[in-house]
């Protein structure tokens, strides 16, 4: 376990970007809590980024502010070796801060995904392999390497698979309970979508099981009340209600703002059928290829439908959280939005899902009888996926990465420090 991962934290150390890009907003509360004791972007260094609000006559991120405020230790702590986001040391900054945050997570995911295929009697030496291609197969890998909510959230929605086999194959405890409920927070808090999809679907399990005992599940609504309490508590002074900014489209009405009412998410943006349908297909497949970057994602819908009975055998109760939760919050994703998620990689709304998508080719692996076949095909998806976002994803995530426009990059693109580090243009404290 140790081994793999120090693998994988060496291979996104490598990958790791050194600029800020599009996550000017999160990096500019970070740089105000710490440096000014605010969550105000007026006087930071990224009060220029696109992604803000106005309220009071003072700017805010339109990001909710609970991950911003777990992360600012990691800012503090690196700040001590004089480095500033403002400074020489800009780069180098950016690219510890975001090992630290947004690597660490994928590198844990990956740990976690070893302890599910280990759950699930996927021997070794396979379960290494898996557990290492599974997640880098998905979008996971290229949100992995820059600062941003949904690699967070794909390690959180990780965590709650993990800790929901735990209950399914080996019974409830208080503490998995208490986890459960905090990693529901958390996903709320951070991501907004697990609300109406993977929260009351968890529930809803966790209450129709046999073992149920009052003080486990009393200590599972207070893992999800800490979390949603700290974010009402940041966010009330910020919006004036516990509703994050992104979602306040007054907030947005200001000289500058570059965002109006018909770009803003939180509202149904198709007229028709027909034009949801066609956006998801934009979405999807034919212009950001959500499934066509990441066949891995695909398989691993395909796998989830196909491969039903094992699942209602095994684990009935967490797949119909799984599959529900992915169908529900990319639904609802697709609904509510209308710019096939900016120029991030991918349909980045459901970047998140990764996870869910990857678990779900279970069948396929821990089925004894044509188990070879199967798991030579996820392997080959799985490394093909992997292969693909490395080559066109992870050179530049918030470029706008279509079907039609996938060029392949020069080295120091894929490894941005140690271009630096060559090229003479990397101060280092």
């Amino acid at each position: 376990m140790r081994r793999l991962f120090v693998a994988t934290f060496c291979l996104v150390a490598l990958l790791t970007r050194t600029d800020p890009l599009a996550s000017q907003s999160r990096l500019g509360t970070i740089e105000s809590i710490v440096e000014r004791g605010t969550y105000q972007l007026d006087d930071s260094s990224f009060r220029n980024t696109i992604d803000k609000v106005s309220r009071d006559g003072h700017l805010y991120s339109h990001q909710p502010p609970l991950l911003s405020t777990l992360e600012a230790p990691v800012y503090a702590l690196l700040r001590l070796s004089g480095a500033r986001f403002h400074n020489t040391g800009r780069f180098v900054l950016t690219y510890a801060f975001t090992l630290l945050t947004n690597g660490l997570a994928l590198a844990l995911t990956v740990l976690v995904f070893a302890d599910i295929l280990a759950m699930a009697s996927v021997s070794q030496p396979f379960r290494d392999v898996l557990a290492l291609l599974l997640p880098l197969g998905t979008w996971l890998l290229p949100y992995g390497v820059v600062t941003n909510n949904h690699g967070i959230s794909g390690l959180l929605l990780t965590m709650l698979i993990w800790l929901l086999l735990l209950i399914q194959w080996q019974g409830t405890t208080r503490w998995r309970a208490l986890a459960i409920g905090a990693v529901l927070g958390l996903l709320v808090a951070i991501e907004i979508l697990p609300v109406v999809s993977f929260v009351p679907l968890t529930l809803i399990y966790l209450l129709s099981r046999r073992d149920r005992e009052m003080r486990a599940w009393l200590l599972c609504a207070l893992g999800v009340a800490i979390p949603l309490t700290a974010h009402a508590v940041l966010n009330v002074p910020i919006t004036g209600d516990v509703i994050p900014a992104g979602f306040h489209t007054e907030l947005f009405e200001f000289d500058g703002s570059g965002f109006d009412q018909s770009s803003l998410t939180g509202t149904l943006k198709h007229g028709s059928f027909g034009a949801a349908i066609g956006y998801a297909s934009q979405s999807l497949f034919t212009v950001k290829g959500f499934f066509v970057f990441a066949p891995l994602c695909l398989a691993g819908l395909i796998a989830g439908i196909l491969g039903w009975r094992w699942w209602w055998a095994r684990a009935r109760g967490v797949y119909v959280v799984l599959i529900g939760g992915t169908a529900i919050s990319l639904g609802v994703a697709l609904a509510m939005t209308n710019n096939l998620g900016g120029s991030a990689v991918g349909f980045r709304h459901a970047a998140y899902l990764s996870p869910a998508f990857a678990v779900l080719v279970l069948p396929w692996l821990a089925d004894p009888s044509p188990a070879r076949r199967r798991l030579a095909i996820v392997v080959t998806v799985a490394a093909v996926s992997a292969v693909v976002l490395l080559i066109f994803a992870v050179r530049e995530p918030w470029f706008g990465l279509t079907l039609s426009a996938a060029p392949v990059g020069s080295w120091d693109q894929y490894v941005p420090f140690i271009a630096r580090l060559v090229h003479g243009d990397l101060v280092i404290p």
